[in-house]
């Protein structure tokens, strides 16, 4: 079990990384792009950090 729970954090976690960027792009417009970068950025850092967790946790160094 820990392994499947593992898979599906780290695969959120690299939507997440991928795909946050893209919409901190999309929805940027709103504040005329003044949060872009940061919200790319930190959307990238989370998903990173989320994948590597889940990771650990699948191969049970976490948890």
């Amino acid at each position: 079990m820990n392994v499947v729970a593992g898979i599906l954090i780290a695969l959120f976690g690299l939507i997440t990384a991928f795909m946050g960027p893209r919409m901190a792009t999309t929805l940027s417009g709103r504040s005329n792009g003044r949060f872009e970068a940061s919200n790319a950025l930190a959307f990238r850092l989370i998903g990173t950090v989320l994948a590597v967790l889940g990771l650990l946790y699948a191969t049970t160094f976490v948890g």
